[in-house]
């Protein structure tokens, strides 16, 4: 009778899950800036490589309930929405940080003029003003503190940063728009599928 191999499935703690999650999404930051260090314009480069990917994973966060509701292995890791929102949060914080120290030099002055006269930076801004107390109250502590429903309530400010933020990706494109295209209309799906099943 001869051998036959049955894979195992170990089933990895939803702990450790996030764990990998967390490990993986710091080490992808940490290559993008040593990528960008080496390469010809390190501004340029660290800016549109946090820029996008934060914007990438604020998404993905908001397509976690409704994929949710179509595939379980989807639902078995819906927990990991907030890490994954969380981590959008950072990169677009070094995407900040990058505007505020390596483009102005901490020139408030003139960056409060490039904000006045530029649509997709007000938006980018108005994004991470909204996405701070977010990414601050993610989590079972700030969840109990406020209570469920108004902690529902100020997390529902996050189907206006997340718009803020695509428009933001797509405004500050120069010729390559249909990135920030697809990602929008990934969005204008996952808001309508939002409104069709609010509560």
């Amino acid at each position: 009778m001869g051998l036959r191999w049955i894979p195992i499935l170990i089933p990895i703690p939803m702990a450790t899950r996030k764990h990998l999650l967390n490990i993986g999404l710091c080490l992808a930051l940490i290559w993008g800036i040593y990528d960008a260090i080496m390469g010809p314009d390190l501004v340029s480069d660290l800016r549109d490589f946090t820029g996008r990917y934060g914007a990438y994973l604020l998404l993905i966060s908001l397509l976690f309930t409704p994929l949710s509701q179509r595939w379980n292995w989807v639902k078995r890791n819906v927990s990991m929405r907030r890490n994954v929102g969380v981590w959008g949060f950072i990169y677009a914080a070094v995407h900040v940080l990058i505007w505020i120290t390596l483009e102005f030099y901490y020139d408030w002055a003139l960056m409060l003029d490039e904000i006045a006269g530029n649509l997709f930076i007000l938006l980018g801004i108005l994004a991470f003003i909204l996405l701070t107390p977010l990414a601050v109250t993610s989590n079972y502590r700030a969840l109990k503190r406020f209570g469920y429903r108004k902690w529902q309530m100020l997390h529902t400010f996050t189907y206006i940063a997340v718009p803020a933020v695509i428009a933001h990706h797509f405004m500050a494109q120069k010729s390559d728009t249909l990135e920030p295209l697809l990602m929008g209309f990934v969005l204008v799906l996952t808001l309508v599928w939002r409104y069709r099943h609010a509560r």
